[in-house]
């Protein structure tokens, strides 16, 4: 499911920057204190798996300048920006994908490799995060990303739509 919104009710959130800057910042101050490299740039695209990238499709990225070939994210960040949820990822980088012709082609058990040795990493940042929360103010837009997303006239939206999306949008119609 890629939208929360359907059933008589339409919304276009801006997902410009799809990942919480304040949540990613966290994360990051996270897992510099885990001590492990970490880098906080690049462009990710994401592919429809469950599957690797064709040598071609890797190529293409590749000219294209994305840093990360993934399959996770979407339509995650799209649902927790509907949700007006903070939203950040956290990718393990485990391969070079097909395109580096020195290097052999990416396989299961290479990425489940790497990922099991990241995941003590994860978990490290994780719990650093949980014991030392954010203290400020939140200063991102997540909480309010359907403020101005709403497209659908109130007056037309069916009663069984307003009830199901109640929890995302009743601060946004009036009754």
């Amino acid at each position: 499911k890629n939208t929360f919104f359907e059933g008589g009710l339409v919304s276009h959130v801006g997902v410009a920057d799809p990942f919480c800057p304040d949540l990613s910042t966290h994360l990051l101050q996270a897992f510099k204190e885990s001590e492990v490299t970490v880098h906080d740039d690049g462009t990710l695209v994401v592919i429809e798996g469950p599957r690797f990238s064709t040598r071609a499709e890797s190529n293409t990225f590749r000219s294209w300048g994305m840093s990360i070939v993934g399959m996770t994210t979407a339509p995650e960040a799209f649902l927790a920006r509907e949700a007006e949820l903070c939203y950040a990822s956290i990718a393990h980088i485990t391969d070079y994908d097909v395109w580096h012709t020195s290097e052999e082609d990416v396989s299961v058990e290479m990425v489940m490799n790497i990922i099991s040795k990241n995941t003590d990493y994860v978990k490290d940042a994780l719990s650093y995060l949980t014991q030392n929360p954010p203290r400020e103010e939140r200063a991102c837009s997540c909480q309010s990303a359907l403020e101005s997303a709403l497209i659908t006239n109130p007056v037309v939206i069916p009663k069984s739509t307003r009830k199901k999306l109640g929890l995302l949008v009743s601060k946004y119609l009036e009754d």
